[in-house]
């Protein structure tokens, strides 16, 4: 029920040494910068005075994602960023998240969206019934008979059908 620029906004209070809480808005220059920034590097700048209820889903998503970052976290944990996102949108945040690793922030993704999954991780470790059925690089996590069985189906089944 807040603008995207006030959800920014309190999100980057913190960047303000912990004084942030109690100052007011005009005094939060670290903050209000911080806020400027993300607007623009999430592409919100039309959207920066909107309710944030009135936000696209994939919109909505970019920027609980621009929340996170306000204030400047050195690990960043996604639980299904690209759920319920259009193709365009989950491409879009795969940049993103691909972007923000190269800058070297550290993520930790919970995805069921294999491919996302693949095409992003340096390290993945897959998940089944609540144990971990195999872990390591990807395309060798993806050779796993394990996961290949769970996830992919039976490869020999697929085979003879």
């Amino acid at each position: 029920e807040l603008p995207v620029r006030e959800n920014l906004r309190l999100a980057a209070q913190f960047v303000e040494n912990g004084r942030g809480l109690f100052r007011g808005i005009a005094a939060s220059r670290v903050a209000l910068a911080r806020v400027d920034e993300l607007i623009e590097r999430f592409a919100l700048q039309t959207r920066a005075d909107e309710l944030a209820g009135f936000l696209s889903h994939g919109e909505q998503r970019r920027l609980e994602i621009a929340v996170a970052l306000a204030a400047r976290p050195r690990l960043l944990l996604l639980d299904e960023p690209t759920q319920g996102m259009s193709h365009a949108d989950t491409q879009d945040t795969e940049a993103l998240i691909r972007s923000l690793a190269a800058e070297g922030l550290s993520l930790l993704l919970v995805e069921h969206d294999v491919e996302l999954v693949m095409n992003l991780s340096d390290h993945v470790v897959v998940m089944h019934q609540g144990a971990k059925l195999a872990e390591g690089p990807p395309l060798q996590v993806r050779a796993d008979p394990a996961v290949q069985a769970a996830y992919f189906g039976d490869v020999r089944e697929a085979s003879h059908a």
